[in-house]
């Protein structure tokens, strides 16, 4: 069970959703929202290249397993969260002395880090941290009793339904926080471009400028608050997000 490092360039700027404006970004899951933010980081972007073409190793600030290549989205990127960021995320499997074999869902990628230990991506985001030579099973889910408890079980909930579908989990977050995300993300890309708050306005709510008042408005406080958010989600307030799964 390995795979490469994604090989491609950093040079490319991430998608902003161009063509579907913030409702593109709709689509994605927690996780994948926890990405979009993070490969938007430009010391990130450089920890990565260093990591990469100078073989140093990645900080772990980032909450990331290994190395994934900022200018690709989550699921071209492999990206693999650390177990201790993402509870929500990640269930951690030992072989089991008792039991009957039972097979894995179907990876989406598999990376082993050493010989005790194994990272596998399923197609739904879900990661699954197995422990000790791989075997057909089966398999013990260890689930530490702590006060990330009940996300851990969601997981495992998540890990069930997998050998349904590949078919992420149903998003914990309402429809309105995942609007507000995908505005803060496109508000992310839009100042990264320098583009200004009356613009960045107008290309979210469907204000054409000559009928703003925007000094004034209240769009305009709400535009400048989705670019803050943004702008604390990429600096590292994505793990917070991360942290509480699906």
């Amino acid at each position: 069970m390995a795979a490469p490092l994604a090989n491609s360039s950093t040079e490319r700027p991430p998608s902003d959703g161009a063509g579907g404006g913030w409702r593109a970004h709709l689509k994605l899951t927690v996780p994948a929202f926890c990405w979009e933010f993070l490969r938007r980081n430009p010391a990130y972007a450089e920890n990565y290249r260093h990591a990469v073409v100078g073989h140093r190793p990645l900080d772990r600030r980032w909450g990331l397993t290994m190395p994934a290549d900022p200018a690709l989205p989550a699921d071209d990127a492999g990206v693999l969260w650390r177990a201790d960021v993402a509870p929500g995320v990640v269930v951690p499997l030992e072989p089991a002395s008792f039991g009957r074999p039972r097979s894995l869902p179907r990876a989406e990628a598999a990376v082993r880090t050493s010989d005790e230990e194994a990272h596998i991506r399923l197609p739904s985001g879900l990661q699954l941290l197995a422990r000790g030579q791989p075997t057909p099973g089966p398999w013990v889910v260890v689930l530490s009793y702590d006060a990330d408890f009940s996300l851990r079980v969601r997981a495992c909930e998540a890990l069930r339904r997998a050998e349904i579908t590949d078919a992420p989990p149903r998003s914990r977050l309402s429809l309105a926080q995942r609007e507000r995300l995908a505005r803060a993300l496109y508000a992310l890309d839009a100042s990264l471009r320098r583009a200004s708050y009356r613009q960045i306005a107008a290309d979210i709510f469907g204000l054409p400028d000559d009928e703003m008042d925007f000094k004034t408005s209240s769009v305009r406080d709400v535009t400048i608050r989705l670019v803050r958010r943004g702008r604390a989600l990429m600096s590292g307030g994505y793990l917070k997000l991360l942290r509480g799964g699906f």
